[in-house]
């Protein structure tokens, strides 16, 4: 198991439309952007038309034959300081981690676990706006952002026109970090390598998403996996997964825990489901629980 860190240009950009006219970023597991470049290494790489392959691949073959085993926590923003890696989590907890020459979890601390615990920007952009314009207007904070693209086309403007989204960004962190496993640390550094040549997430050709550096480390510790982290929070106990999940995992978290954690019983605080893939390939979703909150007892 490793620790990943990543250093952007811009940061990753995912989007989902969460409502009719509300689009949310979303969180990227790093196991997705990894798979592709082991697929691009093993089976497209000595292809000179290696975008027709994938393309056939994706679209007309009804199963395929590779399968990832590389698994990953979510992207997940961090600061650094010398030696001292700080992650925070979605629920809102602040992970630390000592990394030197491997990586070592302290605790996670924080005031009771909040989703999102980060800024927020809210945006009125027409559908052929350039996402760029996001990051210009960004640093207008506290400065109503409403008033000042109300001049875009309304959903009334004729056969041209541009549908009006509440956008939202979160953590413009240029740093971020994830917990990886099922592969080596050289295959994984490989494939870092590779990845700083596609990027990850939208908009990767305007910078977003492009990677400037990286960095893996090893991490043993059981209070970790790249599926889920427990917290200690005074005398409390909180396991917060990071990664997406079936809501059939969910069930069976409560009713048995995994051993390797040391309790006996679960009780769910929050949660959220969405539409998503448990493993790569990632264009294969479902149902699945996006992130959840356990009280460890």
């Amino acid at each position: 198991m490793y620790l990943v860190t990543l250093r952007f240009r811009a940061y990753p950009l995912s989007f989902s439309l969460s409502n009719p006219n509300e689009l949310s970023q979303e969180l990227i597991p790093l196991d997705g952007p990894l798979a592709f470049t082991e697929y691009y290494k093993t089976k497209l790489s000595n292809d000179p038309d290696w975008r027709a392959k994938y393309l056939e691949d994706v679209l007309t073959a009804k199963e395929l034959e590779w399968v990832s085993d590389i698994r990953s926590s979510y992207l997940l923003p961090c600061t650094v300081n010398k030696e001292t890696l700080t992650i925070t989590t979605p629920m809102g907890f602040k992970a630390v981690f000592n990394v030197d020459d491997e990586a070592r979890y302290e605790f996670s601390e924080g005031q009771r676990p909040k989703k999102w615990e980060s800024s927020q920007i809210f945006l009125r952009l027409g559908r052929r706006d350039d996402t760029i314009k996001v990051e210009i207007l960004r640093n207008s904070m506290g400065v109503s952002l409403t008033k000042k693209t109300k001049g875009l086309p309304s959903s009334q403007s004729g056969p041209y026109k541009a549908v009006d989204y509440s956008l939202r960004l979160y953590t413009p962190n240029l740093m971020w970090a994830s917990i990886v496993n099922g592969i080596s640390q050289r295959k994984l550094d490989e494939l870092l390598r590779i990845l700083g040549k596609f990027g990850i997430g939208k908009k990767r050709n305007m910078g977003w998403g492009d990677l400037l550096e990286y960095q893996s480390y090893k991490l043993e510790n059981k209070n970790i996996t790249s599926d889920y982290i427990l917290h200690t929070q005074g005398e409390s106990r909180f396991l917060e997964t990071w990664r997406p999940i079936s809501p059939e995992k969910i069930a069976k978290i409560m009713t048995k825990p995994p051993k390797d954690i040391g309790y006996n019983k679960l009780s769910l605080l929050d949660s959220k489901i969405g539409y998503g893939a448990e493993r790569p390939p990632y264009w294969r979703r479902n149902l699945v629980v996006k992130l959840a909150l356990f009280l460890a007892e």
